[in-house]
């Protein structure tokens, strides 16, 4: 008794990494710099505000050195909520385009160097700065080169 049902195929794809993602992995590494010192920034700061552990933060902000406290808190938890994203973007990218995916990570790691210097002023208007647009021009740029190439990889 023949029956009406689908065929079923085995699909198998081999995803071959191009050498020049080993500059994605670098960047990625290197990434992971950026997010340690900028919590080391945090330490000395908190420090001089004298904000105890496990105490994250300070309301209402009183003096100077509260202020560059929250400054550079916020700097580091900012960063951290970005970097999973960035990470995501960086390496789906990074399997198409590995040389630009890793041109554009370097300039996210760079923008965010400049966003922290900026935060820490003590100033939070000053996190806006060259390196926030470096920083969100590269993300952006990572998201969009991996949504395009996943769809023209997915042959749609």
């Amino acid at each position: 008794v023949e029956q009406n049902l689908p065929k079923i195929r085995k699909m198998s794809d081999t995803i071959t990494i191009s050498n020049d993602f080993g500059f994605v992995i670098a960047v990625a590494a290197a990434s992971g710099i950026v997010v340690w010192t900028q919590g080391f920034a945090v330490m000395p700061a908190r420090k001089a505000a004298k904000v105890e552990y496990p105490n994250f933060s300070v309301y209402p902000i009183k003096t100077d050195e509260e202020r560059l406290y929250m400054c550079a808190q916020r700097a580091h938890q900012n960063t951290l909520e970005a970097y999973p994203g960035f990470l995501a973007a960086l390496l789906g990218a990074g399997l198409l385009y590995p040389k630009t995916a890793a041109a554009l990570g370097a300039g996210w790691c760079v923008g965010r160097v400049g966003y922290g210097i900026g935060y820490r002023t003590g100033d939070p208007k000053k996190r806006i700065n060259a390196g926030t647009f470096i920083a969100y021009i590269s993300f952006l740029s990572l998201v969009g080169m991996g949504v395009v190439g996943g769809i023209k990889k997915a042959a749609f």
